[in-house]
């Protein structure tokens, strides 16, 4: 009877200590700023950060979820993970709708 136990229980536990794919793998990152370059396989987006300026290039895979049009000069967040050899994976880019202005902005014309 033991034994017929132990054989139930233990695959249970065995695939509880592996875990999913999805947390076998790094936890997904964002990174927010404007594009400076898109194209069908990567984008390359620049921010600013206390004065201190980066970017960041991102490969795009047919998984990638786009939500919006890339172009150049828009601002996107984009959700992405680190693969083992480095590169940066989007698994989806959001663009954000372009600011609205401001009163004052508006006044001022």
């Amino acid at each position: 009877m033991l034994a017929v136990f132990t054989l139930l229980t233990c695959p249970l536990a065995a695939d509880e200590t592996l875990g999913s794919p999805e947390t076998a793998n790094s936890a997904d990152a964002f990174f927010a700023g404007t594009v400076v370059e898109a194209s069908a396989d990567k984008i390359t987006v620049a921010r600013s950060v206390l004065g201190k300026a980066e970017d960041r290039t991102f490969l795009l895979t047919p998984e990638t979820k786009i939500e919006g049009s890339l172009a150049a000069k828009i601002r996107v967040t984009v959700r992405y993970r680190s693969d083992p050899s480095g590169d940066d994976i989007a698994t989806m880019v959001l663009v954000r709708p372009a600011a609205p202005a401001s009163p004052q902005s508006k006044q001022k014309k």
